[in-house]
């Protein structure tokens, strides 16, 4: 089967920026590539100035109609709206007696922590798009040898993109970009000493320009939960030098002009490999797997910001090139790999088997039981028509209303969650979280005011 069209289903920012290289590379292979995003997400600039987007609901799109112009569909998502999809997606192509498109799943980046658990919602994909050779490592020892042994996979790798362009040395700045994390490190105190030590250091470099590239703005959803955000963290420093800024300007603007590039263990030390920009990974907090810093270290990049004289003493070394091939930064792996995955792929063929159930996946992507439970009861409904013969439109359009109603809430409710202050947080201890929700609906709305 030639891939002539794909369409890459994201719901939070950090999944579209995981699937942006794809996107990228596809696009460049002559694939039309456009996304599909959750409804009340923001869509990335990089997204919306080059690919057609659609903003929608994630899980509702796998029940439309819609899905079965496409020959393969990509979902960047939470693991279990993956699995949802997935069997939601199966459901409709009999209920619509259609050939399905192609379903694959990748990971958003770098991948440190809970690799086990993703690849376990993943299972059922058409193709499971992995890093490198570390993670083909671990995903052999996931799957052994039982009945996910076959499951296909394809080394997708790390580079961010092909075409960054190699800024010249006349066009470096003295200007350092530390990418921070929302979750690493994640306690408020470890994230203090962290941009302490990075304020130490611009103090230590006058002629400098340090900027901390903001994951995302206060209050912005994305998958992992804020704990104590860079901006409130630096403007309470007691020594705040002032060429230390927090920025939210995007990441590859920061790169076509910084002369060192420094993080934790961000993926976005690769987009900084890609523009070639010197690197460096802070361990002034120690290796610890929880940071990703243990996973990162054997790029040989560590180094401890406090014990610089200055950034000039900053030291600028080349990645190890065996840790660049195992991670995945290798010229031998690309999403070309996805397109030759699927080059043999027959929409009439079963899926590959999954580990998680249709009503594991609705409780893990639904916000309430109530909302699974409607999911779950128009599934019901779709199998029950199927069985009988008879046209399962009806129940099929209640189970696309169902998800959607469903994804709603859902982005209603992480939004409300990332904005909510000290009243909510008193009303959940008091066990009065419900009527202050109504009151609350009553007095802003259904969704928080930005």
């Amino acid at each position: 089967m030639t891939i002539k069209r794909v369409a890459f289903a994201c719901d939070l920012d950090s999944q579209v920026f995981g699937a942006l290289p794809f996107a990228r590379r596809l696009g460049a292979r002559g694939v039309d590539v456009s996304f599909a995003i959750d409804a009340g997400r923001p869509v990335p600039e990089a997204v919306s100035g080059a690919f057609e987007t659609q903003r929608r609901s994630l899980g509702a799109l796998a029940a439309s109609q819609d899905a079965f112009g496409f020959d393969a569909i990509g979902v960047f998502a939470t693991g279990s709206r993956i699995a949802l999809f997935r069997h939601t997606l199966a459901l409709t192509a009999r209920a619509l007696r259609q050939p399905r498109p192609a379903l694959f799943a990748g990971f958003n980046g770098f991948v440190y922590e809970r690799f086990e658990e993703g690849v376990n919602w993943r299972l059922g994909c058409d193709v499971i798009c992995l890093n490198g050779l570390r993670d083909s490592e671990a995903f052999g020892a996931i799957v052994g040898g039982g009945p996910f042994a076959r499951q296909p996979v394809a080394l997708t790798g790390l580079r961010r993109r092909w075409d960054a362009q190699t800024p010249t040395s006349a066009s470096r700045e003295k200007l350092f970009v530390f990418a921070e994390q929302v979750a690493v490190p994640a306690e408020p105190e470890r994230r203090r000493a962290l941009f302490q030590a990075i304020a130490g250091l611009a103090s230590r470099s006058p002629d400098w320009e340090v900027v901390i590239k903001a994951r995302v703005p206060p209050k912005r959803q994305t998958f992992w939960n804020q704990t104590a955000h860079v901006a409130s963290i630096v403007a309470a420093l007691p020594r705040r030098p002032k060429n230390l800024t927090v920025s939210y300007e995007p990441l590859e603007r920061l790169l076509s002009r910084a002369a060192l590039f420094g993080t934790v263990s961000s993926t976005a030390l690769f987009d900084a490999l890609d523009h070639r920009v010197p690197s460096l990974l802070a361990t002034d907090l120690g290796l610890g797997a929880a940071d990703g810093s243990e996973a990162m270290a054997g790029s040989g990049l560590g180094v401890r910001l406090a014990d610089l004289a200055s950034l000039d003493a900053a030291p600028r070394r080349a990645p190890a090139s065996e840790w660049l091939r195992d991670v995945g930064y290798d010229d031998a792996f690309s999403p070309d790999a996805l397109l030759t995955a699927l080059d043999g792929f027959d929409g009439d063929f079963t899926p590959p088997p999954s580990l998680h159930s249709f009503e594991t996946a609705a409780f893990g992507a639904a916000p309430s039981a109530t909302m699974a439970n409607t999911i779950l009861a128009a599934r019901d409904e779709t199998e029950a028509a199927l069985s009988a013969g008879a046209n399962a439109a009806a129940a099929q359009e209640d189970l696309r209303v169902a998800i959607e109603r469903s994804d709603r809430q859902r982005a209603i409710d992480e939004a409300w969650r990332t904005s909510e202050g000290g009243l909510a947080k008193l009303a959940r201890r008091l066990k009065v979280y419900r009527p202050y929700k109504a009151v609350r609906r009553r007095l802003v709305g259904e969704t928080p005011r930005e």
